[in-house]
């Protein structure tokens, strides 16, 4: 049932017009008005399918109907049925928004007029109801892209990256505008990807879009302001409906340089662990052992006094490399857990603790001989880790040197730096292990004395005391001249916060 409103003064007319919609097959309510207030009451009180207006009624003509409908109800057909309208009118009122106009004489074209207004008005309204959706969802995703900590692009499949389209997120993620990248731009996609990961990602993503599979990877990339940042890629190929065309790739990218620090602190620390595990559980079960069947043997009483000396002497020996063990570990993990070996400077003078030193080890071990030169050099530096950096490279040397041969601490320097060097003679290092002979746990290959062996971290401490205090450690190997560890230190601190 169509609802009409009919502006008709004549009663007559507007049965006529009833009955030439009821032959058109159309089923109808009408309210018919005759004046400009009862139209405007109708038309503000009811919803009505469609408005059927005469162009004449006395006080209130057509143009003013149709000029308040428009401004009421815009969405609804307006027909003129009129006796009394010229072809040039009925134009400029089609031109002023009228849907049709009928004449009274030719009413069988009403129905069909009626019925094309209706089928009009109903694409109108599907089709403003069809953009406004889609307008909601360009909202909807604009306020998405927006708002994803990334960047949605979309860029020709096979080419260099130059993109079609990418979100405002490129800025926050590159530090480039997302038109740098577009066609036309300065720079491609490509510029910023790390060198090292660049093939490896083009390869990756070939192989996904020959199998027709979505391509998911992680790279870095080098920002504007130069610093690089690791992103996790994710992209589908979606194939062009033209023959011939190589489609599209369209993808997300998103910043997970945080997650990455994290795994890698991860790895580090769960080897970090692995570690100290192998250490604990291998090297200091030896000098533990010594003890322990040292400690047995002298209960049972059954040793003459010089044995009993015998095995006095390698219980402190082994608990004292499983002190050195243990203390190598403690600072082996201050320096993972804090980044830096804490020091503690004072006045200190580098002959009186290296004599010291040498004379501790002398007593350990009275079969090498070891040998000092030394200027009296004094400066600010912490005596405890200065003595254990002299004792961990000489107890190396002697450890990685024939028995019988001499090791030769010399010391020396000029007003603002201070030398210190340990030599022995003996097999070279490799070179292979020379740029990691610094590194924690790192032995070397020659066979070696096994009351000198270590846990090897030795050297690893060494390089961390000097650069506590402002210094070089470097080291030269050769058949002729042996090896030499040579150590740098400033005298004073070149940051007065060292002392703290």
């Amino acid at each position: 049932m169509l609802r009409l409103l009919h502006l008709e003064d004549s009663r007559l007319d507007a049965e006529l017009v009833i009955a030439a919609l009821a032959r058109a097959g159309l089923a109808v309510e009408c309210d018919r008005v005759d004046a400009r207030d009862a139209f405007v009451r109708a038309i503000r009180s009811s919803s009505y399918d469609a408005i059927l207006c005469d162009y004449r009624v006395p006080g209130f003509d057509g143009e003013d109907a149709l000029h308040i409908a428009q401004a009421e109800r815009p969405d609804v057909p307006f027909v003129f049925v009129s006796g009394a309208l010229g072809e040039h009118a009925a134009i400029d009122l089609l031109k002023r928004g009228a849907t049709d106009y009928v004449l009274k004489d030719q009413l069988e074209r009403l129905g069909p007029s009626v019925e094309r207004a209706l089928a009009e008005a109903r694409e109108r309204r599907d089709r403003r109801s069809a953009e406004a959706k889609l307008r909601d969802r360009e909202r909807t995703l604009s306020t998405l892209m927006q708002n994803l900590p990334g960047m949605v692009f979309r860029t020709v499949r096979g080419g260099p990256w130059r993109f079609d389209f990418a979100s405002e997120g490129c800025l926050a993620l590159s530090g480039y505008p997302p038109e740098t990248f577009a066609i036309g731009g300065t720079m491609l996609w490509d510029d910023i990807v790390h060198p090292d990961d660049a093939r490896r990602v083009r390869e990756e993503s070939r192989n996904a879009y020959v199998d027709g599979e979505p391509f998911t990877t992680t790279y870095r990339i080098t920002r504007r302001d130069g610093a690089e940042r690791w992103l996790w890629a994710r992209a589908v190929l979606v194939p062009s409906e033209a023959p011939g065309e190589p489609g599209h790739v369209e993808g997300f990218v998103t910043d997970v340089t945080m997650q990455k620090r994290a795994e890698t602190e991860l790895a580090q620390r769960i080897e970090f662990q692995q570690q100290l595990v192998g250490i604990v559980s291998h090297d200091l079960r030896n000098p533990l052992n010594a003890i322990l069947l040292g400690a047995n043997a002298l209960l049972r009483g059954d040793h003459a006094a010089e044995g009993a000396t015998r095995i006095v002497r390698r219980i402190l020996a082994s608990a004292e490399r499983a002190s050195r063990m243990i203390h190598d570990l403690l600072d082996f993990t201050q320096v993972r857990l804090r980044g830096a070996l804490p020091v503690s400077p004072r006045r200190a003078e580098l002959r009186a603790i290296a004599s010291g030193v040498l004379e501790e080890l002398e007593h350990a071990r009275p079969d090498r001989r070891l040998e000092l030169s030394a200027e009296p050099i004094d400066g600010e530096w912490d005596p405890d880790r200065i003595a254990q950096l002299l004792g961990n490279l000489v107890s190396n040397a002697i450890a990685y040197s024939p028995a019988g041969t001499p090791i030769s601490v010399r010391i020396g320097g000029d007003a603002t730096e201070a030398v210190l060097e340990v030599h022995n003679l003996g097999e070279p290092i490799p070179p292979s292990m020379l740029d990691h002979i610094f590194e924690p746990l790192t032995r070397g290959s020659a066979p070696i004395d096994r009351r000198d062996r270590s846990i090897g971290l030795g050297l690893f401490i060494v390089d961390n005391i000097v650069r506590a205090h402002g210094g070089t450690v470097a080291v030269r190997s050769n058949a002729d001249e042996g090896t030499t560890f040579c150590v740098r230190l400033p005298r004073r601190p070149a940051d007065p916060t060292a002392r703290s």
